[in-house]
């Protein structure tokens, strides 16, 4: 084709590439202009939307006690579209705003500042956070220097410029870390605060350069910008507040905002949970509810549970300012919309009573037996609906000082911020010997009141041992079994149903299966050959008394009890009611949710019952601590094994009164040495559940 042929295709090309060049700078103009700030213009008057803060929701105990409340505070902040386009304004409004905060005395009321120097202007050196390299303080300092281009020469052309990529040169090239002078210079250049007036003398002294400096590096951290105000101060008293409004500071204004109260301060800490920030993995999922990007949530526990319940909506305020920056008029635009109230199944006098009680009982186990017990959890239910009553796990920590804690309870080696009531894994040990004895009868593998003998050691497979060797229980029939724990009886009992038989009613009665409470919890694992290789039948009988690969938590361990005394498996949760903020009116209530299960028989949960009345009767540590309490409690205590010469996990379950519970409670104390020395904590909160002083 000849080069005239050309020249048309040539024009055409041109030209296309023009129209999508056009097309796409009209996108961009649309798009800027639909995401604009919403602020208007209007005969010198300016019109921006500001925020009303929508309240969040409080949490309460099943009888109304508030367990954690708003707290409301005055932040003071600055907003970009509201300040004065002159950079001489700009630094006239922050110098004015710190020296407000010094006249009143709030100037402790700074917001936490990233200012990577020490000293006064013009006498700065690197502070040692801006110099340690595992710091925020050296991270954000790096992200300056590289939005700044404030880097050694040699790095200006490189693409991708990024505080990460600084953090690797400056490791290998220290010695083309800028220098201080050098940043201070830039930020006095870029923020126009080393030039003279008409006279020739200086416009700032060396004492406002160095307040005005502090705020305008910090407000360069923090993306001060028409979407992001900056929040000098938080929690500033009246009198600051009628000072700026005298002084009539430029683009400042007031937020009001709100932190969590926890009205029962280390009580409850591991449920009720935290608020904070948007996770940045989880800003996808809350932007499409709605959210704003820097929206405070519920990051654990309940906050987070209830997420749905307790926020509330923001509302808009529309602010009319005059030329010079004055408010002339505000007007609501949109109500905001408080959260909703949630009331809980927890009763805050049990849940204390547990947790003291847990810990007294660790204290009270190794003062008394020389146990090494450290760490331990209790869980309460009422047996009607699965509700929790009271959750403790120990060792705790205080909502109130969490943050101040964190470094510490993340290096405790007893990880106190570990749930162990619902995360907790545990071999059951003999409370499994309940479902055992059910399962035998029901499945017709043994009758009711058959006796089998107990020698001290069972005859088959490996001849394990019964606890009581070299002694021997002799015959025992099903409640027998349970009162003295007999090993020899469970052993006989796994090998006539087999696993298949055990498991099917296990799975019944929940083990190894979410319970359904709101939290998360582990799943545990149910011993066969579904999760463990090489199944035989010696781990069949292992099986039988609670130990194998049986792990539990102690939340499961307490609705397996209660399935089977109660016939119906509950949902097990927190959620006791909804009502609308302020009023009380109930908006939404839990309703109860029956799981599949399985309905034992009487003649099946007689012996078992009779079995767990006696032993909680003639077990001395247990008989002793449940004294006083007016009802008849039937329980099991289960020591669970865990080899290597560590001490004995001790388990205890009971339900009270035996023969048609109300309560159902699992305590494990971990090293505690016996099942029965975990029994103390249990007492100690049926006590405060039928008032026994």
């Amino acid at each position: 084709m000849s080069t005239k042929n050309r020249t048309p295709f040539r024009i055409i090309g041109v030209s296309v590439i023009f129209v999508i060049i056009c097309l796409i700078y009209i996108v961009r103009m649309v798009n800027i202009r639909i995401n604009a700030d919403p602020k208007t213009e209007n005969a010198g008057t300016y019109v921006r939307e500001e925020k009303i803060l929508a309240v969040r929701g409080e949490i309460y105990d099943r009888n109304g006690v508030k367990l954690v409340s708003n707290s409301y505070s005055y932040n003071f902040v600055f907003d970009y579209e509201a300040m004065s386009v002159d950079r001489r304004g700009r630094n006239l409004a922050i110098l004015d705003a710190v020296d407000a905060l010094i006249a009143t005395g709030n100037e402790d009321k700074r917001a936490d500042s990233s200012f990577p120097f020490d000293g006064s202007y013009p006498h700065y050196t690197y502070s040692k956070e801006a110099l340690d390299t595992n710091s925020n303080i050296y991270y954000r300092l790096l992200k300056r220097i590289a939005g700044n281009e404030l880097e050694d020469e040699s790095q200006k052309n490189k693409q991708d410029l990024t505080a990460a990529y600084l953090e690797e040169f400056y490791k290998s090239n220290p010695e083309a870390f800028p220098k201080v002078s050098e940043i201070v210079d830039f930020y006095l250049d870029k923020y126009k605060l080393d030039i003279e007036n008409e006279d020739g003398k200086r416009v700032y002294n060396n004492e406002s350069i160095d307040k005005i400096l502090r705020v305008i590096y910090d407000m360069e951290v923090n993306d001060f910008s028409p979407y992001t105000p900056y929040v000098l101060a938080k929690g500033v008293d009246m009198s600051f507040i009628s000072y700026v409004k005298e002084k009539n500071i430029t683009g400042s204004t007031f937020h009001i905002t709100y932190k969590r109260v926890y009205n029962y301060p280390g009580y409850a800490s591991h449920i009720l949970g935290r608020t904070g920030r948007i996770y940045e993995e989880d800003w996808e999922y809350y932007n499409a509810l709605g959210y704003e990007m820097n929206a405070i949530v519920g990051v654990d526990g309940c906050e987070y549970a209830f997420e749905e319940y307790l926020r509330g909506v923001d509302g808009v305020m529309l602010v009319t300012e005059d030329s010079n920056g004055n408010v002339i008029d505000r007007q609501i635009k949109t109500e905001a919309i408080a959260g909703k109230d949630v009331y809980l199944t927890i009763d805050i006098n049990l849940q204390i009573a547990a947790e003291d009680g847990l810990r007294d009982n660790i204290e009270y186990v190794n003062m008394t037996y020389g146990s090494e017990a450290e760490a331990g959890a209790i869980v309460a239910l009422d047996s009607n609906d699965g509700g929790v009553l009271a959750i403790a796990s120990y060792p705790t920590y205080d909502l109130t000082t969490f943050s101040d804690d964190y470094n510490s309870l993340v290096s405790n080696s007893a990880n106190p911020l570990n749930n162990r009531a619902l995360q907790g894994l545990y071999a059951p040990g003999s409370t499994f010997k309940l479902g055992m004895v059910a399962a035998g009868i029901d499945s017709g593998a043994v009758k009711s009141g058959e006796e089998i003998y107990c020698s001290g050691a069972y005859a088959k497979y490996d001849k394990p041992k019964c606890w009581i060797h070299p002694d021997k229980h002799g015959y025992v029939d099903a409640s027998g079994a349970i009162e003295v724990s007999c090993n020899c009886y469970f052993y006989e009992l796994g090998d006539r149903m087999g696993i298949e038989v055990m498991n099917e009613y296990c799975n019944y009665l929940g083990f190894a299966q979410k319970t359904g409470i709101e939290l998360y919890e582990s799943v545990g694992n149910l011993a066969g050959p579904e999760s463990t290789a090489n199944w035989s039948v010696g781990e069949t009988i292992r099986a039988a008394i609670g130990q194998s690969t049986n792990t539990f938590t102690p939340i499961q361990l307490a609705a397996y009890v209660s399935t089977l005394l109660e016939g119906e498996r509950h949902s097990t949760h927190l959620l006791y009611q909804v009502r609308e903020y302020g009023t009380g009116e109930i908006y939404a209530s839990y309703e109860k949710n029956i799981l599949p299960s399985y309905k034992f028989s009487d003649s099946v949960l007689n012996p078992i019952k009779d079995g767990m009345k006696s032993m909680v009767a003639n077990t001395d540590n247990v008989a002793r601590y449940m004294q006083g309490i007016p009802v008849t409690v039937g329980g099991k205590t289960g020591t669970a094994q865990l080899g290597g010469g560590i001490v004995d996990n001790g388990l205890f379950v009971c339900a009270a009164p035996y023969d048609n519970p109300d309560i159902t409670i699992c305590s494990v104390v971990e090293k505690a040495g016996g099942g029965s020395y975990s029994s103390r904590c249990a007492a100690d909160l049926l006590k405060a559940y039928y008032h026994v002083n």
